[in-house]
């Protein structure tokens, strides 16, 4: 019998047993490769096609916007580095810009960080105490030389969910302004995925205008689970997804790609997605990615409901802890015990309905005495619980080994004029 609770499924979740079942056959049954001419290739072909138009239907777009990546830190760079690589083919002699906001995963503020090194501005919106952005401030920040903003749709470590609707339209307002931008841009034609010819970098059709940007860019991998899918809706010209975060399998990714919108491929070598990812198709990944999305949608409503429940009750449940001795703390000069409270990180009524993060202020890298062999602070709490059965994390799974500290909760304590945490627990059910 399992007797483990695990409390990190914002890292990753199991696979739901229909998307094992859908998945099934396309491991050594229909394993054709999807680009063969062959009967076994074009039932490869069509699995992937259904799957690809299912999910489209799901996030209100067509299906030719739709690519399949390994990934969602590959979708980000995709979007990030292709959008300005197409930028500077139509801009040869200007300096390109992006806006991204400080509590990104680093999956965006990465790719941000190489791109500032190759000559482009970056620019990084701080944010307030709960971790939301300022609309202000992204107005404020916006140029004529502006390719893309980023700012995900909920944060990964805090939950915190931005007002993705509102970024949008301050992006429209913008181009109706400073662009002349009255409607949307008419659609590029859709693509015939089983027609596509080898890619050829030199015939990538150029942007014809300035019109489409800056380009709006979410990673939603975190709020696929909960929140409003619908891309029309939302206002955004580019979104990640990640299926291992929606009881889906890992190594499939997708960035959902509005017509028309100016991108460059990272991955070239063949004709594959329109051109723009080459790379033959993870057929079962993706059949899974999409039977995991049509059961995440279909259950969306109640599992909030269950989650916000659970997720309070916790939130409720720590509040009430107070006056928490810390071995680890700095010995006390008059050799008094040491004790510290608890506070709860991010906004109490923007966040994902399945998300707890928490500090002990006395736990910060500032304020501990490390302890061999077993990290420190947070990192060494959390190793304590997962040595009672319980699996938590201190941050992001994708820098987990990094200092301890937190880019999200820094950014946090920099808002905040009492100071604040710089590390913390994460708790995140399923």
């Amino acid at each position: 019998m399992n007797d483990r609770i695990y409390l990190d499924n914002a890292a990753a979740t199991p696979v739901d047993p229909r998307v094992l079942k859908a998945m099934e056959p396309f491991w050594a049954k229909n394993f054709a490769n999807p680009g063969a001419i062959h009967k076994e290739g074009v039932a490869a072909r069509k699995a992937v096609e259904d799957a690809r138009g299912k999910i489209a239907a799901l996030l209100g777009i067509h299906a030719d916007e739709i690519v399949f990546t390994g990934s969602a830190t590959e979708s980000a760079n995709l979007a990030l580095f292709g959008a300005v690589e197409a930028w500077r083919k139509t801009h040869q002699n200007e300096i390109p810009h992006i806006i991204v906001s400080a509590i990104e995963h680093d999956a965006v503020l990465e790719p941000a960080r190489k791109l500032e090194g190759a000559g482009v501005l970056v620019t990084r919106l701080q944010v307030d105490a709960r971790g939301m952005v300022s609309l202000v401030a992204l107005k404020k920040s916006l140029t004529k030389n502006t390719v893309v903003v980023s700012v995900m749709y909920a944060n990964n470590e805090i939950g915190t969910i931005q007002p993705i609707r509102e970024i949008a339209k301050v992006i429209r307002k913008w181009k109706k302004e400073i662009r002349g931008v009255t409607r949307d841009m008419k659609p590029e034609k859709a693509v015939n995925f089983s027609e596509v010819a080898p890619f050829k970098a030199k015939e990538r059709p150029q942007a014809a205008n300035d019109a489409r940007y800056p380009l709006f860019h979410t990673d939603a991998t975190q709020a696929a689970n909960y929140l409003d899918m619908h891309v029309p809706r939302l206002g955004v010209d580019m979104l990640t997804m990640n299926a291992a975060k929606i009881y889906g399998p890992k190594g499939v990714g997708l960035l959902a790609l509005l017509r028309g919108t100016p991108l460059e491929p990272l991955v070239v070598g063949g004709g594959h997605e329109g051109g723009r990812r080459a790379g033959t198709e993870n057929v079962p990944g993706i059949v899974g990615f999409a039977e995991a999305l049509r059961i995440t949608r279909e259950i969306a409503e109640k599992e909030n409901a269950r989650l916000v429940a659970l997720r309070d009750y916790a939130i409720g449940e720590l509040k009430k802890i107070r006056g928490i001795q810390c071995p680890t703390l700095r010995i006390d000069p008059q050799g008094r015990t040491l004790y510290s409270d608890l506070v709860v990180n991010g906004d109490e009524i923007e966040r994902l309905p399945n998300n707890v993060n928490f500090s002990i202020q006395g736990l910060d890298p500032s304020s501990i005495r490390p302890r061999r062999n077993y990290g420190s602070g947070h990192e060494f709490l959390a190793l304590q619980l997962d040595a009672k059965g319980f699996a938590v994390a201190t941050k992001s799974a994708c820098n987990e080994t990094d200092a301890e500290t937190s880019h999200v909760l820094l950014a946090l304590r920099r808002a905040n004029q009492s100071g604040g945490p710089q590390s913390g627990i994460r708790l995140s059910f399923g």
